[in-house]
């Protein structure tokens, strides 16, 4: 179960792709988050947000970019996308527990009227966090056990904390893992051709990635109210 402290973060976007983003606050600071695939990389040429009903420009600057397959991209809203309603970054989950991704699958939404404030909703699914990352890769990228469905990528993994009870974020939804199915004839003989199939597998990279381009360059939108 999801509750209003993440589906007020998640966005439909339409950048390279359409896809889902999902805002941030680090520091007193907020950003958007999204896959590389999806809104582009060092230089985001466009990027739309799908409010009441229509696509709307939306300037960014870009803050940072996630190198080789890490497919992450954050960028510095031009103006504030949620409220003071928090949502935490953490990797402080464990293999075997639910995971939860939302996004706009195949670009379907639900009109959900003045509870998004215009947005639309996104469909959630549920998976099971199968793998983590070997210790001795620098990519840190996680496993769940999902279908992923073409645009969800770009959204936020949560799951629930253990000790807190609280939904928090732990990676960034990326692709599913495919794999290579031989074509047979109606004989049942291989043609020599193949066809890619959804292996079941959700690939998502870890939030630490976007942090640590945040550390770098942390030009986010202040959102912070005390003084």
């Amino acid at each position: 179960m999801l509750t209003f402290n993440v589906y007020d973060r998640v966005f439909f976007v339409r950048g390279e792709r359409y896809g889902t983003a999902f805002s941030l606050d680090v520091d007193g600071r907020q950003y958007l988050i999204s896959a590389r695939h999806v809104v582009g990389g060092e230089s985001v040429r466009e990027l739309k947000l799908f409010i009441n009903k229509q696509w709307i420009d939306f300037p960014t600057t870009v803050v940072g970019v996630g190198r080789g397959e890490i497919d992450i991209t954050v960028l510095a809203p031009s103006q504030r996308l949620s409220e003071d309603i928090e949502l935490e970054p953490s990797l402080a989950l464990m293999l075997g527990q639910d995971v939860y991704f939302a996004g706009f699958p195949m670009k379907m939404h639900a009109n959900a009227g003045e509870l998004m404030y215009g947005r639309p909703m996104p469909f959630v699914k549920k998976g099971t966090l199968s793998a983590g990352w070997d210790p001795d890769d620098h990519v840190k990228r996680l496993y769940v056990d999902a279908i992923n469905n073409e645009g969800f990528s770009g959204g936020p993994l949560v799951f629930q904390e253990h000790i807190t009870g609280k939904l928090k974020v732990a990676a960034v939804v990326s692709k599913y893992k495919t794999e290579d199915e031989p074509v047979l004839d109606k004989d049942g003989e291989e043609t020599g051709m193949t066809v890619k199939y959804n292996t079941g597998f959700l690939v998502a990279y870890s939030i630490k990635h976007a942090l640590d381009l945040i550390k770098i360059n942390p030009i986010g939108l202040p959102v912070a109210t005390d003084a």
